[in-house]
């Protein structure tokens, strides 16, 4: 997996839309993997917002790469706590 770093990747939104990141870091905590991802912006749009910060579950599911929101609030304050 460490040849994803520095990696631009478009992953689905839960509203449908598709964006464009750049996979700034991997990392692992409590046993799991985790990404730091540059939202660079949605797919398709000339004007896109300010780029955001975006830290994604990592999972590997038959050698390919998955990144899964962490929907645990308390998983989510732990993480981006360690990561600050």
């Amino acid at each position: 997996v460490e040849d994803l770093e520095e990696q631009v990747i478009t992953l689905e939104g839960e509203d449908g839309h598709s964006y464009v990141c750049r996979i700034l870091g991997l990392f692992e905590f409590e046993e799991k993997e985790y990404a730091l991802l540059l939202n660079i912006g949605e797919v398709g749009k000339e004007e896109s917002e300010e780029p955001s910060t975006v830290v994604m579950q990592l999972i590997t599911k038959d050698d390919q790469a998955v990144f899964r929101t962490i929907e645990d609030d308390e998983e989510f304050d732990r993480v981006i706590a360690y990561v600050k």
